[in-house]
């Protein structure tokens, strides 16, 4: 299950993080089974939409 609101990412147990590249930053939540090092699936709390980001072009801190 996908989720589609940031209290769906709670109740599935995703994991928040700040996703950064230079001065660029967003709130995303991700899957905690998601392989971080490759492209996955987060749910962007900034446009409360899913993207897929590829993790070796960004900084990513758990919050």
């Amino acid at each position: 299950m996908m989720p589609t609101t940031d209290n769906c990412c709670t109740r599935l147990g995703w994991i928040e993080y700040m996703v950064s590249a230079g001065s660029f930053c967003m709130h995303v939540s991700v899957d905690p089974d998601a392989d971080l090092d490759g492209w996955f699936d987060a749910f962007c709390h900034d446009d409360q939409a899913m993207i897929a980001i590829s993790g070796w072009n960004f900084t990513l801190d758990a919050i």
